[in-house]
Parts: C-alpha cells; structure tokens; sequence
C-alpha cells in the first residue's frame, strides 16, 4: 500500500512538472531530476519542483549544482521575507542595492519588462511582479559571484 501511494505521489509531482513546461519529459530525466532535488537536500515536493521549473524556465543554459540551487533558493526566500506589502519602483531598486544587488539600470527594466511590467520609480508594483524581478535580480547576483 505504501508503496503504491509513493507512486501515486511521484506520478502526481511528474505531471505537476510537466504541467510547468506544457511537455512531458522522459523517464530518464525524471528520474535526475529527482535525485537533483535529493542531492540539494530540499523535500521532493510541489514548491521545490516549481521553483527548479521556474529556474530551468528562465534561465535554460544555466548550469547549476544541487548546493548551488538549494542557496539560491534559500537566498530568495530570505531577501523575499524583508520586502514591504508595498512597494514602488525607486524603493525596491534602493531596497536590492542595499543587498548588493547593483545592476545597470538597463538591466532593471528589462526584468520589470520580462516580468510583464514596465518599470517606473514612482509606481507602486504588485507583489507578482516584485517577486518575479526579486527572482532575476538573485538569480543575476548568484551568475555575477560565480564567475
């Protein structure tokens, strides 16, 4: 029995992932990408396998270790936790600069615009697009202290 709930949930994760990309993916594939998640010692669950979607989504040709992912996810939800119920533009770019997040301004508009907004530094974001830019920034700060 437990082993067919096992199962039951493995298939449920695969298709939740598969669901992320709009493809199915093969056995093989799954089967890393499990021991991936195992290997970062994160839970196999629906908000690690979203967050490595989101990540492998974004930012395909990124290679990246399971301890490499593990602190960045760790890195983005603790920079996640300090960001105000509201926030505009100026402030969130004084906000990541204070983490020493310190891209090009060119840089700044292209993630609010990839993240389906366009950037202002008086308008007030949603918190979507706030976590959506905040995602880019750590992922771009994490590129920049690799190399």
């Amino acid at each position: 029995m437990v082993c067919a709930l096992q199962k039951s949930v493995d298939r449920q994760l695969r298709e939740a992932y598969e669901a992320f990309f709009d493809d199915r993916i093969g056995d093989t594939t799954w089967r890393s990408l499990k021991k991936f998640l195992l290997e970062s010692g994160l839970d196999l669950d629906a908000n690690n396998l979203s967050q490595y979607a989101r990540l492998r989504k974004l930012y395909p040709k990124l290679s990246i270790t399971p301890i490499e992912f593990r602190t960045l996810l760790v890195s983005f939800e603790n920079n996640k936790r300090f960001l105000p119920e509201s926030i505009n533009g100026g402030e969130f770019v004084r906000l990541i600069r204070a983490w020493r997040i310190e891209p090009d301004i060119s840089t700044i508009y292209r993630w609010f615009k990839q993240a389906g907004s366009k950037y202002n530094k008086s308008v007030f974001y949603p918190k979507e697009v706030i976590f959506s830019v905040l995602y880019r920034a750590v992922v771009w700060k994490f590129v920049k202290e690799r190399k």
